[in-house]
């Protein structure tokens, strides 16, 4: 190619193209002065609450007859709150959903980043690592009007949810990865169980989420400090919500768009 007669020098550049499930977690600017840009946000992308199976989910989980309707934060009462949560947890247990630390992470020197699944394939599989699970529960609790966040730390991700819409009601940690437990054994004796679920056949799911709750609470308050620190960039509290209002919408998987 010549422009004006002269010929243009022939320049080579090498690109990498990504798999749409691989999420790019922060990339390395500056290694020597430990600069990077953060892209977390973009994991909100895999929350998926317009998902057409999470409504067949909450009709199943109203089926239970723990709650007798999703309203979110409506009733302003706690308890309702995680009722609620336990609904979901509950069906998700039943239909045999695991952790299974599978990943296919694309290493890279520079791009730090995480293979998602899309709720499709999480859900055919009935496993998920801790970041499909993570994102899993996020869309089914976003639907029925919860604020969440994803988590992540180290090495590993997990779910956080507001217990109530007011300035002083706390944070809760999820421990997705708990979700296949199915009992505790002598972990879970000490476990205050509510009187309409004590004795049925939902005791020893409540018991797990119970366990997942304290757990993932206990993670969130241990990183606090980290969370806040804008020089560390492997401890992020991602609000879904701000996501959303940064324009990250669900990421519709193949057969959804069919």
């Amino acid at each position: 190619m010549t422009i004006d007669g002269e010929k243009l020098p022939v320049q080579n550049e090498t690109f990498t193209i990504r798999s749409l499930n691989d999420c790019p977690f922060y990339v390395i600017l500056d290694k020597e002065n430990d600069e990077y840009e953060s892209y977390s946000e973009l994991f909100a992308a895999y929350v998926n609450e317009n998902h057409p199976w999470v409504d067949g989910l909450l009709k199943e989980a109203l089926a239970t007859g723990v709650v007798t309707g999703f309203t979110g934060y409506q009733s302003g009462d706690p308890d309702e709150v995680l009722a609620q949560v336990f609904a979901i947890w509950n069906v998700l247990q039943k239909r045999g959903v695991r952790y299974s630390d599978i990943s296919t992470t694309t290493p890279s020197e520079w791009v730090y980043s995480q293979t998602v699944r899309f709720l499709d394939d999480s859900i055919d599989a009935t496993q998920a690592n801790c970041v499909d699970g993570t994102v899993l529960m996020a869309s089914i609790l976003r639907k029925i009007g919860l604020n969440v966040y994803l988590v992540m730390v180290p090495g590993h991700c997990l779910l956080a949810f507001d217990l109530g819409e007011g300035d002083d009601d706390p944070i809760l940690g999820l421990e997705t990865t708990m979700l296949g437990e199915k009992d505790l054994g002598d972990a879970g004796k000490d476990i205050e169980v509510p009187e309409s679920i004590a004795g049925t056949p939902n005791e020893a799911s409540f018991k797990v989420l119970a366990a997942a709750i304290g757990v993932g609470t206990q993670t969130l308050e241990e990183n606090a400090e980290a969370f806040d620190d804008e020089e560390e960039p492997n401890f992020e509290l991602i609000s879904v919500s701000e996501a959303r209002e940064m324009g990250i919408m669900p990421i519709a998987s193949g057969r959804e768009k069919k």
